[in-house]
């Protein structure tokens, strides 16, 4: 157990001092929580209005001299600004009379403790309150104390905490039983530099800082209300992960800043005294990481005991890679004492390895939360301290507006990276830039790069940014190629030089490279090692060389190497929005998969269970179903396995089917339909000038491998229930077990089935809608005839809200069956969007008059319940 030496502090003043007093246990409770901490001491306050015990039979002073006695402080911080104090009998104040106790105890202390600092201070002078006889005793005490030591001087509450502090991390110096504790104070303020630096850089964004640190919104839920006071109730408190850290996973998408939060957390654990270790996953291996650890808590901390480690940090997880489970093992096992949080960005599939055989086992439990997208205060926020900074007359409404109609339209998440891409973009060609998608996005973006880059001084011109898109579209196909994307400065100059020469391009390529490093385009690992700090910007100049390069173009077709990283076709495409070319190819490869799917799995396109599922539909309901499909299933080509999860109904519980799921999805190309769905969707976003007829049958073939998911999903759903999660090459499905909490079986499978439809759309809904598609997709929905696809169009519908998306709904409302579950689950998304997504009055009205609708319709079993029937429930729920 650690112990600390304690060494305590006599606050002495007279009566106009009140908020000195304050300040003196703000800086030393300040002290405590940094510094103090990190060199093993503490410091206590004694201050006679708090330490106390009012008593009678004796004058105060009396009273208070008693318990100062018992108290055997080891420092007297004496404070005096215009009054001297009342007199006392052994002195002219009190202050004055517990001074010269403790120069006299001091005197004849062999240590001469205690340590005597007085301060006084200079203050405006209210002519009202002014006593002169007082301030001249405080000017003779004052000399007086001069004649006897050094006092201090301040001007200023501020002023006064930062002279305090700095005389008590003084006393720390000469007290502390460290070994060399002024070398010490060095490396905390060092590693308090180094650590704020690690901050600074990973908020740089295209060689600019974000302005203003937001805190960030980290959850216990996935979703977070809009109404505050709710907000609230699922929000987690930073300060305490930081004060008691625990296991967690912070999950988010990337672009969301989880590793500036990790840096963060490191900053303010070390200023509260505490050691979190920070390890990049990236920049490591399974077989290096402990090593890591001990080499970073060295180098970096200036120590090797490895008791010091509070907590390690790990950022950059994405835990279907390739040894990242048994790297999170390995800390495990080695630090079994340390608390491990680890960032996971959910969304990074970029070129993942992700066919390790090896089954790994980890027994800690960690508790997942979540970070979640800024609401419009903390965007405000940000875009009020980035116009401020960059002069920016626009006003600040007309910016905020501009910024969150940009993501909205680019389907990017609200992070203070998005935001600040939006604005570097908007503050260069002005407010009348719109973005149309991600591509025009990051040309904008690139543009601003080499126009703001300064040219050597030996150059007349700057390179052509044609030139620079072309030659490294070309180096990021040798890295696909090589597919490692750690390079070095020498393999880019090399081989990009060779390149130029055989294209007879000139282009400064030192001046290309130092460019993308200092715009943190690229990032730097180590001394040597370089890499792209956005996958995106990899996907940007690929699809750019797909557009410039006919050969590179073809080897991507043939080979669906597309499915490996979907967005490259979403930024081919978003080139010139006329990329018929990339649609013909996608409904192919997608009719092919299909194909395959259907010849090996052989489920019945059309099954359905919710058709027969009720609105509060029961277990045996789910019986019944169940029976249908596992006669689906018997002759399907699914594993036996599989097929015995259906025929027998006290199969072992336990029976660990991960790895049959694995095996199954593996097989049967699910994780290939899935990148093409991801793939087609992302394309079909950007081809607004594509024959429109091409379009729909891009769209259908996007909802035909919708079902295919719904199937499979229908079909595994019992053992998703039982088991927790099916898992496969980079995909997984899990039940977040807030949502599915129940302890009878049969009642959680019925939940999990239940919970397909939106799960699917919130699946793909991010990659698929726009408002530019919104048209596109409303046509789709009205005239789907499968009704589970038709149900979930119109849950993305009524997610995202297009324009006239409540006529579409109440007719989709009007239609269904007045006790089916597609109306409850209508009713259902319609609550969500209410407590958790709509702010606007207007929304929030459209949205309560079709939950009563729909509430209505079932109640008084009316196919269209007008007002009245509507009006005659409100008057019932009041009862």
């Amino acid at each position: 157990m650690e112990t600390r030496k304690i060494y305590k502090c006599f606050i002495s003043s007279p009566g106009d001092c009140k908020n000195e007093r304050e300040a003196c246990q703000k800086a030393i409770d300040k002290i405590n929580i940094g510094l103090a901490k990190h060199l093993g001491v503490n410091f206590e306050t004694f201050m006679w209005e708090y330490d106390v015990l009012p008593d009678m039979g004796k004058n105060g002073q009396e009273i208070i001299d008693e318990y100062i006695v018992k108290s055997k402080y080891d420092i007297f911080i004496g404070i005096m600004k215009n009054r001297f104090g009342h007199p006392t009998k052994k002195a002219g104040s009190g202050t004055e009379h517990e001074f010269n106790d403790a120069l006299e105890r001091k005197l004849e202390d062999d240590n001469s403790i205690p340590r005597i600092i007085f301060f006084f201070g200079k203050e405006l002078i209210d002519p009202d309150n002014f006593d002169p006889e007082q301030y001249q005793k405080v000017k003779e005490f004052k000399r007086k104390i001069g004649d006897e030591g050094l006092y201090i001087a301040f001007d200023g509450i501020t002023n006064f905490e930062n002279l305090l502090e700095k005389k008590i991390e003084l006393f720390i110096k000469e007290n502390s039983a460290i070994s060399q504790p002024e070398k010490r104070i060095e490396e905390i303020d060092l590693i308090a530099k180094k650590m704020q630096d690690d901050l600074d850089e990973s908020l740089k964004s295209y060689n600019e800082a974000i302005p203003v640190w937001i805190d960030p919104i980290i959850s216990s839920k996935r979703e977070v209300p809009k109404d505050p006071t709710k907000n609230h109730e699922f929000k987690v408190d930073l300060k305490g992960i930081i004060n008691n850290p625990n296991n967690y996973i912070i999950k988010a998408p990337s672009e969301f800043g989880l590793t500036s939060l990790a840096h963060f957390i490191k900053l303010e654990a070390w200023k509260n005294g505490k050691t979190f270790l920070y390890i990049d996953a990236k920049r490591t291996k399974k077989h290096k990481i402990v090593r890591d650890i001990y080499s970073t808590l060295e180098n970096y901390y200036f120590t090797k005991d490895v008791n010091k480690i509070d907590c390690i940090l790990l950022d950059s997880v994405c835990l279907e890679e390739n040894g990242i489970m048994q790297m999170v093992k390995n800390i495990c096992d080695s630090f079994t004492e340390i608390p491990l949080i680890i960032l996971n960005t959910i969304d990074n599939n970029f070129f993942l390895k992700s066919d390790e055989d090896d089954k790994v086992e980890i027994k800690r439990k960690f508790t997942s939360y979540y970070l979640l997208p800024l609401p419009q205060t903390e965007v405000r926020k940000l875009v009020k301290s980035y116009t401020f900074i960059k002069c920016i007359e626009e006003d600040e409404e007309s910016m905020l507006s501009m910024v969150t109609k940009d993501l909205e339209t680019l389907n990017m998440h609200r992070t203070a990276k998005n935001c600040i891409s939006i604005l570097r973009a908007s503050s260069k060609i002005g407010t009348g830039y719109s973005p149309i998608n991600r591509t025009k996005l990051l040309d904008t973006l690139l543009s601003i790069v080499f126009e703001e880059y300064e040219i050597p001084t030996y150059k007349d011109k700057k390179p052509d940014i044609k030139d620079c898109t072309f030659v490294l579209g070309y180096f990021c196909e040798l890295l696909t190629i090589q597919n490692d994307f750690e390079f070095t400065e020498d393999f880019f100059m090399s081989n990009l030089r060779d390149f130029c020469a055989k294209n007879y391009i000139e282009l400064d390529l030192n001046y290309l490279f130092n460019a993308l490093v200092d715009n943190s385009i690229f990032g730097r690992i180590g001394v040597n090692n370089f890499y792209f700090k956005n996958s995106y910007w990899v996907f940007y100049f690929l699809a750019h060389h797909m557009n410039l390069n006919k050969e590179f173009l073809d080897n991507v077709y043939e080979n669906s190497r597309y499915i490996d990283f979907p967005e490259i076709i979403e930024f081919y495409t978003g080139i010139d929005r006329n990329k018929s070319d990339a649609l013909v190819m996608l409904i192919e490869d997608i009719e092919e998969t299909l194909k395959l799917v259907r010849n090996k799995v052989k489920i019945d396109d059309n099954i359905n269970p919710y058709k027969s599922i009720s609105w509060n539909p029961d277990v045996s309901v789910l019986e019944k179903e169940q029976e249908k499909i596992s006669k689906n299933v018997i002759s399907s080509g699914f594993p036996d396995e599989v097929k015995d999860k259906y025929d027998d109904k006290h199969y072992d519980q336990i029976r660990p089917y991960n790895q049959v799921i694995s095996s199954v999805l593996r097989e049967f190309s699910y994780q290939v339909l899935m990148r093409q769905i991801s793939a087609a969707s992302r394309a079909l976003r950007n081809s607004d000038f594509v024959n429109p007829e091409l379009k729909k049958q891009m769209l259908d073939k996007i909802v035909q491998s919708w079902n295919e998911i719904n199937k499979m999903l229908i079909v595994l759903s019992p053992i998703l229930a039982d088991k927790g999660k099916i898992a496969f090459q980079g995909a997984s499905f899990f039940l977040n077990e807030d949502d599915f909490n129940i302890t009878d079986p049969n009642e959680k499978r019925l939940a999990v089935l239940l919970a397909i439809p939106s799960n699917i759309v919130r699946l793909f809904k991010d990659d698929l809608f726009s408002n530019k598609m919104a048209p596109l997709i409303c046509d789709k929905a009205v005239n789907e005839t499968n009704s589970l696809i038709k149900h979930e169009l119109m849950i993305l519908i009524l997610a995202e809200r297009p324009k006239n998306w409540n006529k579409l709904i109440d007719n989709y409302i009007i239609s269904l069956d007045k006790n089916s579950f597609f109306l409850s689950d209508v009713l259902i998304t319609l609550e969500f969007q209410y407590n958790y997504k709509t702010t606007e009055i207007d929304q929030r009205r459209i949205i309560d008059l079709l939950m009563q609708k729909c509430r209505a319709k079932h109640i008084f079993k009316s196919n269209n319940p007008d007002l009245g029937l509507i009006n005659r429930l409100r008057q019932l729920d009041k009862k």
